[in-house]
Formats: structure tokens, sequence, C-alpha cells
């Protein structure tokens, strides 16, 4: 009895220490990281995105996985200091960003087309705006 005491106390701890730290402790990812991963490169999934949406019934599933990444990557960008340029304006391109790509997952998820690729769009189009004011040279 007392073993399974023993037992059950670890492993609450262990849970507790789990849940206490969770992902906080993760390091968000750097503006470099987000960019490479979501829009450099012919296999980006940028541009699987725009071939997606050219077809009449889209790859719902294809592209509702797609958009997670935007969204778990696009959260990390406001988290990251503007690399040049005015610090607020790059919080204020940031946090659009973020919002398009959770647009763009939310019309995924209800498989609403006009909805999804008006939000992709935007975050296509989103690039020079902030390129322009803070990407280092």
């Amino acid at each position: 009895m007392k073993r399974l005491a023993c037992v059950v106390s670890v492993i609450a701890f262990s849970a507790v220490s789990v849940w206490a730290g969770g992902d906080d402790d993760k390091k968000p990812a750097t503006i470099k990281e987000v960019m490479k991963k979501l829009h450099k490169g012919a296999d980006a999934p940028l541009n699987k995105l725009k071939t997606a949406f050219k077809a009449d019934s889209p790859d719902w599933k294809s592209i509702q996985d797609l958009s997670k990444g935007f969204v778990t990557l696009g959260a990390d960008l406001p988290k990251n200091d503007a690399p040049k340029g005015d610090k607020a304006d790059f919080k204020k391109l940031a946090e659009a960003y973020y919002e398009n790509a959770k647009a763009l997952d939310a019309g995924a998820k209800k498989k609403d087309k006009p909805a999804a690729e008006a939000a992709f769009k935007k975050v296509s189009t989103s690039c020079m705006a902030c390129h322009k004011d803070h990407k280092p040279d």
C-alpha cells in the first residue's frame, strides 16, 4: 500500500511539474525561422496554399494542415523584436499577420473557400509592408 502511495505521489508530482512548465518556457521561433519555414522555396507552405486555392474543389485536409503552421508560427512573430525600424509598427504588422493566419485557419476549418482565400491573400501580400521598414539590409 505504501508503494502504491509513493508511485501515485511521484506521478502526481511529475504531472504538476510538466503542467506548470508547459510551453511557456519554449522559446518563440525567430522571424527568420518563421519566414524560412512558411515562405521560402517552391515547396513552402505559402506556395502549396497558392496552388491549392487554384483548384475548383480544394483539398481541404491539406489546406487545414498547412494553415495550422501559419497560426503556430504566426503567433511567434509578435513575440520578436523589430530587427530595424519602429518597434510598435513592427508589432502591429506582426499581430496583423497572426490575425490573418487565424482567419485563414478558421476559413479552412469551415471549408469556406472565399474566406480562407481572402485571409490567405492578406497573409501573402503583407510581406512588403514589413520588409520595407523592418527587414535588416
